[in-house]
């Protein structure tokens, strides 16, 4: 008899399958003649090297096999980058006629589809310490390279997290020896399917999002193991992987392996195409690549490096990587300097300054790769090398590596023709082909490098998980510039552009900045944005809102940083205790590099007139790379960093959240900067700028330079709206329970803990009332991550908060169990929460912290009014008003689908006229109206919103039951018989049908079972046929029920 339960044996047979249709040979590995710890598939091994080098002898196959699965007694780090080494520059074989023979164990050329033996296998079974059998091993010419384990995507109590352990614990220790071989890792449970390496933390585990690298699919589910398989499985593709986009550094002390996200592979790729295009036409344009700040661009341009210098096309290029800042130049510097050996070009070289770049540089005949910032190419550096074969690429290209053209400087007596540094660069090497990476807008860029090769959007890299999002938090108003001050700001970089990098000129304009700094270092504004600092970051760790505590501070200047600095040892002198790690990690196995340091650093270059105590605090070169370690260590004491330019750029602590932005940022630098804080790590969600200046409005400014792309920075309020209605929900769903006197202080802690297992107790009585609590819980603390010390939240809303989150903590213990990673196991639920957390205002002459947003009448006062209409972009605030009321209404309809559609319909009466606006000149004639549609219609939807929200309370029925109720009567209504029955009976048929949808959802995925749903409405049609609902109406109120019903359970899971 067949069988329609669906096991984890049935998935592996699917992902089978499909490796079959991509062009795997498939064996069951129970067919397989074999001993158990035997690691290569000698029939398929034999099979390759016939096809590609004729026979071999027994005892050769015997040497070469050893050769391989040598490297078993090192560590499994050591043993993977050896094996990986050894499989992928391939080996010389003493033949038994005494000739050598060159072997490679993989074809990478033109033939590799048809030498190479592609094999997958299941039932693979290996024993060393212990036994144990991979769910999938894939083969080429015998020699495993990809171990896939699998869940069973019918089973909800296993998830990749269960697969991502069984291979991270049981497979490295208990079979290493093949485990040497796993170069890419799979794991798989149908909803979810992600690759890593071996020393890859979970939440660096990655989908793989594109089949060709010109169609993007974020799809999950079963489709994300097709995409995977298509494309990063494709033949071609996987030995490419191999080949060249595999790193391990020349020295990690963290067990470094570094395997290409989906867009760094195709990016490199199609990088690599142009510049070869170009090399050949000679048009010295290699092509631009754009990539959203965060998102990886120093690996691409190591694997674009590496496919460069090995390229046969290129006979052995150089290449010449650009910047133009030292601190960028250093942190590039480092990374390729430690993959001499990934790079096979062992004159990887850091140019210090000009007379080692006419020294490295000067009639270089062919290879190297060289690191420098562009500054060192001046008018006095002549023509270097006319060689075709040299590579320039730019990291962060704009400014000073576009400014070819000439500039007039004029003084008193003359007008001086000078250029840009870029202008000399092209002078030494007039026959290289010029490549671009940048992040940031693209405006000279094109005409320089040539056309965008490569577009990585922010949206993509949010989609993708490979950065977070960013939230804007404003600091006090009293400490923020006005509107004269920020307009000399703008005028201030605007010279600073038109000038490029002419350093004289720019300290010509930087005399004009002088008001600036007297504002910004008032001694008593810096008291209040200083001591705002220090409450706000204790308390974002007091509520464990910062995933590691790692927060920057920007400065205007060095002598307000050094002031800053002292300000805060005065206040927390307990900041500047030395100690070799944070208090939560003593104990704790430390890098061995590990150091006695502080817990703040100021960090800065020294300057001439530095008293010998600021001189003796920020140190030299060595101590700044110490405090770069130590910050970027996790364990490190090293919690906060006072910068001023240094670090703002470039510089990648993804376990930072934070930073405290008390700098005006010019255009193109702006996104870089707070952009620190987006990097992926465990347990963030998101990061927080807190603006101390008012950046809203050069945020808008910016991101109008990147087309549109996708506004990176949330506002608070709406963090602020979700934060008080899940909080009121959550107060909703407590109403059967008095827990009032937890807030009482004389009671003991024993009876504090009580009143906790008695809410807990509640809670779990009913499931739906469970689920909602914990998705209720979850959001509003999300929301109060970013949110928090906003001037709008009690200290009762506070302490409620801490209340249900306590009674959370106690569920969540008692049913997560052994969840290898609790946070990461609930990213469904809190990337919901992120999508909620988003805001669509800005404008810093307006700010919604004025207005208390559980308070209508202040929102749509006179007063509110009148500040709207001084606004000159008033549809940006509009704008932000509607989607705070829509917000709210999507709220709402996640309970009751049927009310929230009639209260959308109501706000888009008030919206259409907007719909198709695109920009904020279209509405400034009917601004007056649109103002006075707001104060009274907005107003009146919203009071009936709020209304709507407390009505199931004056029926008594739970606002579940509301939502049939109101089903019931819109479909009485439309159907006209609304009157033939009395309140009471649509009150009890509400509840009924309640029960009735209660006792399906035991049955595991019960909305998607046919026989369940057909019980379902064979028990309502009989309910409401036996309550008088007429029977032609009974298939539309089902119809409505199971919508509400798979809305509800959509958001509640």
């Amino acid at each position: 008899m067949a069988h329609f339960k669906y096991y984890e044996n049935d998935y592996e047979l699917a992902v089978l399958e499909l490796l079959e249709s991509c062009g795997w040979e498939y064996r069951c590995g129970y067919d397989i003649h074999r001993e158990k710890d035997d690691i290569i598939l000698l029939d398929d091994f034999q099979e390759y090297l016939s096809r590609k080098y004729g026979y071999f002898s027994e005892d050769e196959l015997h040497t070469l096999i050893s050769y391989i699965t040598s490297y078993s007694n090192q560590s499994l780090y050591r043993s993977v980058k050896e094996t990986y080494k050894l499989l992928t520059r391939g080996y010389t074989l003493r033949r038994d006629d005494g000739t050598d023979q060159f072997i490679d164990f993989f074809d990478f050329g033109k033939d590799a589809e048809t030498v190479n033996v592609f094999r997958t296998v299941n039932q693979f079974e290996f024993e060393e310490y212990h036994n144990r059998r991979p769910d999938i091993v894939l083969f080429i010419n015998g020699i495993p390279v990809s171990v896939f384990e699998l869940k069973n995507p019918a089973d909800e109590t296993v998830s990749i997290a269960d697969a991502y352990a069984q291979t991270h614990i049981r497979y490295a220790q208990d079979i290493p020896s093949l485990m040497k071989f796993d170069f890419i890792n799979v794991i798989s449970d149908g909803a979810n399917t992600r690759y890593g390496s071996l020393f890859s933390s979970y939440e660096f585990y990655f989908k793989w999002n594109s089949t060709n690298g010109e169609d993007y699919s974020n799809a999950d589910g079963i489709e994300s193991i097709h995409v995977l398989i298509r494309g990063l499985f494709a033949h071609r593709t996987l030995l490419n992987i191999l080949s060249n986009y595999i790193y391990f550094p020349d020295n990690s002390g963290n067990n470094l392996m570094i395997l290409p996200k989906y867009y760094q592979y195709y990016g490199a790729e199609k990088m690599y195409a142009h510049i070869l295009g170009a090399y050949e036409a000679g048009s010295g344009k290699g092509g631009t690549y754009w990539g959203a700040t965060g998102c990886g661009k120093s690996y691409t341009m190591l694997f674009l490096s590496k496919r460069l210098t090995t390229s046969l096309e290129l006979h052995k290029p150089t290449i010449i990587l650009l910047t133009d800042r030292n601190d960028l130049d250093e942190q590039l510097s480092d990374d390729f300097e430690n993959a001499k050996e990934y790079l096979i070009d062992e004159n990887s070289v850091s140019i210090a300054n000009r007379k080692k770049l006419l020294e490295k540089l000067g009639n270089i005949e062919s290879g190297g790769i060289y690191l420098m910032t562009i500054q060192k190419f001046s008018e006095d550096i002549s023509l270097l090398s006319r060689r075709k074969n040299i590579i320039c690429i730019s990291d962060e290209a704009h400014r000073t590596q576009t400014n070819t053209e000439a500039k007039y400087v004029i003084s008193k007596s003359d007008a001086k023709k000078t250029y840009g540094f870029a202008k000399y660069l092209r002078d030494s090497f007039p026959n290289a082909t010029y490549v671009g990476f940048t992040g940031t807008p693209i405006d000279a860029t094109l005409r320089v490098f040539g056309e965008v090769v490569v577009q990585y959007t922010m949206k993509q890299s949010l989609d993708d998980g490979s950065t977070v999002g960013i939230a804007r938090l404003p600091g006090p108003r009293e400490v923020q510039l006005d509107e004269k001050m920020a307009q000399a700001c703008d005028e201030y970089y605007r010279l600073q552009a038109e000038a490029g990098a002419n350093e004289y000129q720019i300290e010509k304009s930087k005399k004009d900045m002088t008001n600036l700094k007297v504002i910004l270092g008032n001694p008593d504004r810096l008291d209040i944005v200083v001591k705002h600092f220090i409450w706000h970051y204790e308390k974002r760790c007091e509520e464990h809102a910062t995933v590691n505590g790692k927060a920057m501070f920007v400065c205007y200047d060095r002598e307000i940083a050094w002031t800053v600095y002292n300000k805060v040892k005065a206040l927390r002198p307990e900041w500047f205790v030395k100690r070799k790690c944070a208090p939560e990690y003593e104990g704790t196995h430390l890098d061995r590099d590990a150091i006695e340091i502080e817990k703040i650093a100021l960090v800065c270059t020294n300057g001439k007139n530095d008293p010998a105590e600021m001189t003796a605090v920020i140190g030299d070169a060595k101590t700044r790379k110490a405090y770069a370690r130590a910050f970027k260590d996790d364990k490190s004491n090293l919690k906060i960093a006072i910068v001023v330019d240094m670090w703002i750029t470039g510089f990648d602590v993804p376990s930072m959240d934070t930073m405290y932005l008390d700098k005006p940022v010019e255009t193109h630098n702006l996104i870089q900067t707070i952009s620190r804080v987006n990097r992926v790590f465990k347990g963030k969600q998101e990061g927080l700028i807190v603006d101390y200046i008012g950046l809203e409005g050069a945020i808008l400014t910016a991101m109008k330079l990147y087309n549109g792309d996708i506004t990176p920075v949330n506002g608070i309020d709406t963090s602020l709206v979700v934060f008080k209605d899940f909080l009121d929900r959550t107060i909703q769903l407590m109403h059967g329970y008095d827990y009032s006197a937890f807030f009482t202080e004389s009671i003991s802690p024993l009876e504090r803990l009580t009143i906790i297992q008695k809410g807990v107790e509640y809670v779990l009585s009913e499931k739906a009332r469970k689920d909602n609590f914990m998705g209720f819980t979850l959001r509003c603390k999300k929301a109060f991550d970013v949110c928090i010390g906003h001037e709008q939240i009690t200290d009762q809303e506070v302490e409620q908060l801490h209340f249900f989150l306590c009674v959370r903590s106690v569920i969540f213990k008692m049913t997560a169990g052994d969840t290898p990673d609790a946070t990461l196991m609930n990213k469904h639920i809190t990337e919901l929460v992120n999508r909620a957390i988003s805001s669509t205002y800005s404008g810093k002459e307006f700010n919604f912290d004025e207005q208390p947003t559980d308070d209508i009448q202040m929102l749509f006062s006179d007063e509110f009014i009148d500040k709207l209409k001084k606004i000159p972009y008033p549809n940006t605030k509009y704008q932000a008003l509607v989607k705070l009321l829509k917000r709210a209404i999507k709220e709402f309809g996640k309970t009751n689908r049927l009310k929230a559609i009639e209260f959308s319909k109501k706000l888009k009466n008030v919206v259409d006229r907007y719909n198709s606006r695109n920009t904020i000149s279209d509405v400034e004639d009917i601004i007056d109206d649109v103002v006075n549609n707001l104060s009274e219609e907005l107003e009146k939807i919203f009071n009936d919103l709020k209304q709507e929200k407390q009505s199931f309370e004056d029926l008594g029925i739970t606002f579940e039951e509301k939502a049939f109720y109101d089903i019931l009567i819109a479909v009485a209504e439309k159907y006209g018989f609304k009157e033939q029955l009395s309140e009471d009976t649509y009150i009890f048929l509400a509840k009924e049908i309640q029960k009735l949808v209660g006792n399906k959802s035991k049955y595991t995925d019960w909305t998607n079972r046919q026989d369940v749903k057909d019980e379902l409405y064979a028990d309502v049609a009989k309910l409401l046929k036996k309550n008088g609902y007429p029977p032609k109406t009974i298939d539309v109120a089902y119809d409505e029920i199971m919508k509400q019903v798979e809305n509800y359970k959509q958001y509640a899971e």
